[in-house]
């Protein structure tokens, strides 16, 4: 064989690999989007100090530092960035959602109920409201195998809300029992607004939005409102009380959470909705491991009953049947 044509192939090879990874790099890609997922979160969690609005807007922050040259390069070259305008007004407000209900509820639950709580319960409502609204939106059929799951959600949430222990200290009683149940109901609904973002972002991309774009608008979005919301309830100079620490806990929060999304977006464009399942549930097992060891939160029956539900709930999921389609798959 001509060495230019050997040459010339493996070049073929890696041009192709690089466009369509396979299965083991897609394997990779969401061992490593649960691992940051888990850090992400871990991070969040040491930042409960400070104002979770704030905490939340520095989350989104590493979206548009990312993705701003990568849209400016794809304008440049030529590619279209938003192929449908006339679906930014919608996405912008449904991004307002996903970003402060989301994200900002969820802050808000990891103060009150802890880490190893909190990302089930957001888990398991954000699966709840997703079949739902992808029946009422989407038009998707709810399968019986998805009914159950949703059954086993319903409990594995309704205990770990359950679960009597919070990170909140010097309070007892009435009020401490008011501060597990909100903490609880922040995750549902930050569980609730994912659902609501991610559907509403699913429909767009079909209609024609770019992910990447999407991607850049929520993080604006998010970041813009987020501390908007925030510097009215805390003011500027609160920032001066900040340490090094918590600067870098929040960065890392978004640099991790970006690096998850990456990750699990190219593992999505090779493996089966059955591996997407089971990597949901290796969060919720990383969650609670991180939430005991690294923080000290207690382990109850309820938490350990709930996480082990949740747990099948998913299992359950992995195992259904897929859904025969016409239609091309989201990329």
């Amino acid at each position: 064989m001509d060495p230019t044509d050997c040459s010339l192939t493996l070049r073929q090879r890696f041009s192709q690999s690089a466009a369509h990874p396979g299965i083991s790099v897609g394997i990779a890609c969401g061992f490593i989007s649960a691992v940051f997922y888990t850090l992400s979160n871990i991070a969040l969690r040491q930042s409960v100090s400070v104002d979770s609005f704030f905490v939340a807007a520095m989350k989104s922050g590493p979206t548009i530092v990312f993705l701003t040259p990568y849209l400016l390069a794809m304008k440049w070259t030529g590619r279209r960035v938003a192929v449908s305008p006339h679906l930014i007004p919608r996405f912008m407000l449904v991004s307002l959602i996903g970003q402060v209900g989301g994200n900002g509820s969820f802050q808000f639950a990891l103060g009150k109920i802890g880490l190893a709580a909190t990302v089930p319960i957001t888990l398991g409502s954000l699966l709840i409201a997703s079949a739902v609204l992808g029946r009422w939106i989407l038009g998707e059929s709810v399968q019986r195998r998805t009914a159950i799951a949703i059954t086993i959600l319903i409990a594995a949430v309704f205990l770990l809300s359950q679960s009597g222990e919070t990170p909140l200290t010097g309070i007892a009683g009435d009020a401490l029992r008011w501060e597990q149940f909100s903490g609880a109901m922040f995750a549902v609904g930050s569980g609730v607004s994912f659902a609501i973002f991610s559907t509403t972002m699913r429909l767009s991309m079909q209609q024609g939005l770019q992910s990447a774009t999407a991607m850049w608008i929520s993080g604006m979005v998010g970041t813009t409102a987020l501390l908007a919301i925030a510097f009215s309830r805390i003011g500027l100079e609160s920032l001066d009380g900040l340490t090094v620490g918590l600067w870098q806990s929040m960065i890392f929060a978004g640099v991790f959470n970006f690096v998850a999304f990456v990750a699990i977006t190219t593992a999505m464009r090779v493996l089966p909705i059955v591996a997407v399942h089971l990597l949901n549930a290796s969060q919720v097992a990383m969650a609670a491991t991180a939430g005991v060891i690294l923080f000290s939160e207690p382990t109850t029956w309820k938490l350990i009953s709930g996480i082990v539900l949740t747990m099948a709930g998913l299992m359950v999921l992995a195992t259904r049947r897929p859904l025969k389609t016409s239609k091309e798959p989201i990329r």
